[in-house]
């Protein structure tokens, strides 16, 4: 036998006065065994006798027929807050296996919850009356009961209207919009990922600068500038007229921070280093001119791509519009040419597009609206698509096979997101690349006191370190440690459901022709524990050398998907061997100024923009690990070595030179392991194949192009 004990919190947002609290407890039968459930619903600023109906999904074991099956119950139920007392009925529908034949089980729960007031300032607050209750099943293999409900669930029909499409998506996914939205340049709605917004380039089947928005270019014989024709009679939504090349350029300049520098648009000084403070112009009605600051071989199959670095914008918008309306009305209102147009979205919840009501240029919407809800909880989006309230979700590494097991068609856009961890804080270059300046570091914080994977070549020696090495040393073995001691194939087997790869360093797919395993870090504990040794940090009595935060990036979810479990399980190994992590989870935006502005030493497990396994290996590397990007994003790091090898690639139209440089950074990155990998999570979503056929995509970084979608 085995004890579980599961709590499981469903957070519900509801208009009101009152933050309520209320714990319900379901007490059930089940054929041949009994389970009791305790369940913690989270009810926010409630009105005192507002009803509300709470949906919360449950997985459990349960023994039936000598048998132990897992039961996913879909539980729904009315709150009324009435005073002191919260009454409170549950309807529990699950379907069990007996002897071979599925029962549809129904029990109703009536039950009373007291609660107690308590009176602060005049404003009502409910304490939470929260109780543990043990649920007792037989032990049976791990997975196995698992495997087999999925294996009997039936395929439901979907609840939407036909035509319409409802897809749950990862709640930080519409992050973007919350605080920003629509529109504009510098704080851009991710238009284009759902067919609103249209780029000058796109990736194609064959290659990765495809004309879209553009649709003839010259460059010129010196690499010096571009000048770029824009197709002909694209309209803006909502009656804003042709799209002209005045607003191309009006975009590019207000993105680059060098020319805005309120621009905070994601992995905008990209602009910067390709473009410099050189603004785009606007030749003709048609025409655009750009000028190189520092020319590279990827200005059109990634900076003026839809699937730019790190979601860098050229995404066509209407000056017009901005010029009439200002800032604040283009936070409420997307203007784009995609062949949907955005109709509604609330901050962070939801966003819903319809296909234009006109003859699009490029292709007319095969479905009539789409919808992006923000779903946070992973059961939920699960339990939305087995019963038919979202025709497609995004799905959690962990259960990608059992999903596909199930019958549901896998959709996506062939691509992986690589996790590594970079280490902000060692800025090594002396030289501001843009503007030829001499870098003030010893005024600067990061090397205000040592930090253990924070090497300073501006003071080798500070005091602490061992005979022998310097400070670039020291800080050099604690990241090689932290590399070695991470058990990468445990993590793809356990956190990502074995649907996942190992990564070692970061901008590198194991699986590309070009790869060389002697650059892979071997999970060894042992030598992870030597190396912290020889850098000068002995586990103290209660096993700790030191200290460490780690921040969990935005990609998958941020710290509320999977890349909040990959945390965690890199922490793990990292306290094996002494280090005391405490992993960060809080919004993006509170830690992106420190990249920007280069004073964070706080290490971060993210992609870092070209951490993507579909990225070519000849294109150029670490242009964000640069001073190249300096007043935009950064991967928090800077070399002068690497400022070399970017600038030898971006500059070599031969492909095999490229490849031969990008080894060379590559054995250095493996060696410094300033941003070492640790797996590929696939970027994966399944749909319902009783209403959706088809979800062609072009290859990219997430879901894109519902403009595709074929209904049954």
């Amino acid at each position: 036998m085995k004890i579980l004990t599961d709590k499981f919190k469903r957070k519900t947002l509801s208009a009101g006065l009152l933050s309520i609290l209320a714990v319900v407890a379901v007490f059930a039968v089940a054929c041949g065994g009994t389970e009791t459930v305790i369940q913690t619903v989270v009810v926010k600023e409630q009105v005192p006798g507002e009803t509300v109906i709470q949906t919360v999904v449950v997985e459990k074991e349960v023994q039936v027929a000598g048998e132990t099956v897992v039961q996913t119950v879909v539980v729904e139920k009315e709150v009324q807050v009435a005073g002191e007392t919260v009454i409170q009925t549950v309807v529990v529908e699950r379907e069990v296996e007996v002897a071979g034949q599925t029962v549809v089980q129904t029990v109703v729960v009536e039950k009373e919850v007291p609660v107690e007031v308590v009176v602060v300032e005049e404003v009502e607050v409910v304490k939470e009356v929260e109780k543990e209750v043990e649920v007792v099943v037989t032990a049976t293999p791990e997975g196995m009961m698992e495997e087999a409900m999925m294996e009997a669930i039936d395929i439901p029909d979907s609840k939407s209207t036909p035509g319409h499409v409802i897809f749950a998506d990862v709640g930080s996914a519409l992050g973007s919009i919350s605080g920003n939205g629509g529109s504009l340049p510098d704080a851009p709605l991710q238009g284009d990922r759902w067919g609103a917004g249209e780029h000058l380039f796109t990736p194609g089947a064959a290659d990765w600068d495809e004309p879209m928005l553009a649709d003839t270019w010259t460059l010129a014989e010196d690499l010096s500038s571009v000048t770029i024709n824009i197709r002909q009679g694209v309209q803006f939504h909502n009656g804003w007229g042709e799209l002209k090349a005045e607003d191309i350029a009006w975009v590019i300049n207000r993105t680059n921070p060098a020319i805005n520098p309120e621009s905070i648009a994601a992995s905008a000084a990209n602009f910067t280093a390709l473009f410099g403070d050189v603004p785009v112009e606007a030749i003709d009605d048609y025409t655009i001119s750009a000028q190189f600051n520092n020319f590279d071989v990827r200005w059109a199959s990634n900076f003026l791509n839809q699937e730019a670095s790190g979601g860098l914008t050229s995404m066509a918008t209407s000056k017009r519009a901005f010029d009439e309306n200002g800032r604040d009305w283009l936070k409420d209102n997307f203007i784009g040419t995609g062949p949907f147009s955005v109709t509604d979205f609330k901050s962070g919840t939801s966003v819903t597009l319809e296909k234009v009501d006109y003859d699009h240029w490029r292709k007319n919407a095969g479905i009539d609206s789409f919808k992006v809800l923000a779903v946070p909880e992973e059961f939920t989006r699960v339990a939305l698509l087995q019963n038919g309230e979202s025709d497609v979700s995004f799905i959690d590494p962990k259960d990608l096979a059992r999903m596909k097991k199930a019958g549901f068609l896998e959709v996506g856009a062939g691509a992986g997101i690589q996790e590594g961890v970079m280490f902000p804080g060692n800025l090594w270059e002396t030289t501001n690349a843009i503007t030829g300046e001499a870098i003030d570091f010893p005024s600067h914080g990061v090397f205000v006191r040592p930090i253990q994977w924070v090497g300073n070549p501006h003071q080798p020696e500070d005091g602490d370190n061992p005979p022998g090495i310097d400070d670039m040393e020291q800080a050099r073995l604690v990241r090689q440690a932290l590399a070695r001691s991470v058990d990468r194939a445990a993590i793809v087997e356990h956190v990502l459901g074995g649907v996942g790869n190992p990564v070692h360093v970061t901008y590198f797919s194991t699986f590309n022709p070009n790869w060389d395993s002697q650059y892979e870090y071997p999970y060894d504990v042992d030598a992870a524990n030597k190396m912290l040794d020889d850098a000068g940090y002995p586990a103290g009595d209660n096993g700790v050398r030191f200290e460490m935060p780690l921040f969990v990036g935005p990609e998958l979810g941020g710290g509320e998907g999977p890349a909040g479990e990959i945390g965690d399980a890199i922490a793990g190994f990292w306290t094996d061997v002494g280090i005391n992590v405490k992993v960060l989870k809080y919004a993006y935006g509170v830690f992106r100024p420190g990249l920007v502005s280069r004073s964070t030493v706080v290490p971060m497990l993210t992609s870092c923009d070209d951490g993507q396994e579909a990225y070519p290996f000849d294109w150029p590397k670490g242009l964000v690990q640069t001073t190249l990007t300096r007043g935009g994003f950064s991967c928090g790091f800077e070399s002068p070595d690497i400022l070399e090898w970017y600038n030898a690639a971006r500059n070599e139209p031969d492909r095999e030179e490229r490849i031969k440089i990008n080894k060379e950074y590559l054995a250095y990155m493996h060696n410094w392991a300033l941003f070492p990998g640790y797996v590929t999570v696939p970027q994966a979503y399944y749909a319902n194949p009783n209403y959706i056929a088809e979800w062609p995509m072009h290859i990219g970084g997430s879901y894109n192009s519902p403009e595709n979608i074929v209904l049954k």
